[in-house]
């Protein structure tokens, strides 16, 4: 392989490679703020120039390929002073909010003006200042502190399909907005938040919340379809304040919908049911699983399992089902009109996919079919994690007896029982996702109220029940 010379270490690298990606491998850092990945290169903002022996002027590191034999100097004396003057050039606009901002604590104006910057600025004139325009319930925009890095422009034209963030005007009085003020229009406006290296684009939904450096983070998948997208979940004191993408360029890349970002939000809505029900009344556990088993016992039943459970949920499911509940049938269910993995297809072309639950054909991996109807059986067991539309199953099934999951009020007087469960965010597990590839749930936070992990039903389930047979058995004797 050909291999280049980056600040004294040699480095091996593949035809096409920039010099930002050739130096991040040694742990090299060269600054950037217009430059991202998975975005087409302008080499606009000039953070990241270098020196190269034998080329007279600086090079942006993130448009120049490494080549066979380069030497190149990311700490040189100009190199340096390049960097310094770009921050200050970069800095004479921007309001001195880093207090109040959301982006404070993982702002890259903010580290690199740390790093490259200098203390001193010369700068004495007024600074500019605009009146934004609503963007629409995602993004929050402060075009006082853009930098003019088009990262915005660039993903929505390139990645989203949709030419709806644009610059006007000019020099310094450049503005970066939407076409004629309209708000933001695509499924994906979250990652404008993402990929904005200030504190310009946020979110609305985390604006003020919490701190970033107050967040735990937990490393997981979304559960909002069958591709299985990789996010983060970061959260403090039991409660989630936010979720952003994970790379994994197999799955989702850098990006994620609005759908599933936002996801975590019914996990925490105050009409879930996190205490045992009775028709309707609050009860104990023990109540709550005597008269579960008094609507099945003996009875030909049928078990719904939600496809937004895990592999091994459905698995322990199946198992339960054999032992406790010997006349009945497993089926799974999920998502109207989407009864096999047959019918899963994509929504759009970048990430949505029709099948609205994660495990869909990890399911069927595991030999159940598809239903929604409860036709010729005398009672019905619903085993959901929060993400399977158990209202559309609820119009078909005539005898629905326990749900174990998560239900709001619209769908909790339907059952007569309802034995509250964990969500995808407070359980470990596996999914499958629409190609095949196992990924892994990872829990953030605990179940709210006393609602428990699936294995932790089933358990008590198949524990009260045998007790009661030893106990008739005694009784007959």
């Amino acid at each position: 392989m050909p291999k280049c010379t980056i600040d004294g270490r040699e480095v091996e690298f593949k035809a096409g490679e920039n010099l930002i990606e050739v130096a991040r491998k040694v742990g090299i850092e060269i600054p950037y703020f217009c430059y991202h990945p998975g975005l087409s290169i302008v080499a606009q903002c000039r953070m990241c120039a270098v020196e190269i022996e034998k080329m007279p002027k600086l090079q942006t590191a993130c448009s120049t390929p490494a080549g066979d034999g380069m030497v190149v100097k990311t700490r040189s004396e100009r190199a340096k002073q390049n960097q310094k003057a770009i921050m200050e050039f970069l800095l004479i606009n921007h309001p001195l909010d880093c207090p109040v901002c959301d982006k404070a604590g993982e702002c890259d104006l903010q580290d690199f003006s740390y790093k490259y910057g200098d203390s001193y600025m010369r700068y004495m004139e007024e600074r500019r200042t605009y009146v934004d325009l609503d963007m629409g319930p995602v993004i929050k925009k402060n075009m006082n502190r853009c930098i003019h890095c088009t990262r915005c422009i660039r993903f929505g034209t390139e990645v989203a399909g949709i030419h709806e963030m644009v610059a006007v005007k000019r020099g310094n009085n450049t503005e970066i907005t939407t076409i004629d003020g309209r708000p933001l229009e695509t499924d994906y406006a979250g990652n404008y938040a993402d990929i904005c290296p200030t504190g310009s684009l946020t979110l609305k939904d985390f604006r003020f919340k919490k701190r970033s450096w107050f967040l735990k983070k937990t490393a997981t998948i979304c559960e909002g379809c069958s591709r299985g997208c990789n996010m983060e979940l970061q959260h403090e004191a039991n409660m989630v304040y936010r979720s952003i993408p994970r790379t994994n360029m197999d799955v989702n890349q850098y990006w994620m919908c609005d759908e599933g970002r936002f996801n975590y939000r019914h996990l925490q809505d105050p009409s879930r049911v996190t205490k045992p029900t009775k028709s309707g009344s609050f009860v104990d556990w023990s109540a709550a699983l005597s008269e579960a088993r008094a609507v099945t016992q003996g009875k030909k039943t049928a078990v719904f399992v939600g496809t937004d459970l895990t592999q091994e949920e459905i698995s322990m499911v199946i198992q339960f089902a054999q032992k406790s509940l010997p006349n009945s049938t497993v089926v799974h269910f999920g998502t109207p009109g989407v009864n096999s993995a047959a019918d899963d297809a994509a929504l759009d072309k970048i990430l949505k996919r029709k099948s609205k639950t994660a495990n869909l054909h990890g399911a069927e991996k595991l030999g159940l079919k598809g239903s929604n109807t409860a036709t010729g059986y005398q009672a019905a067991v619903v085993f959901s994690g929060g993400r399977s539309n158990v209202a559309a199953l609820m119009k078909d099934v005539k005898v629905p007896a326990v749900g174990v999951g998560v239900f709001t009020d619209e769908t909790k007087g339907g059952f007569s029982v309802i034995l509250p469960g964990a969500g995808f965010s407070e359980k470990d597990g596996t999914i499958v996702n629409f190609n095949g590839v196992e990924q892994k749930l990872k829990r953030a936070v605990l179940p709210p109220g006393q609602s428990k992990a699936t294995s932790e039903i089933l358990m008590m389930w198949s524990n009260q029940s045998g007790a009661q047979a030893s106990a008739t058995a005694g009784a007959r004797v």
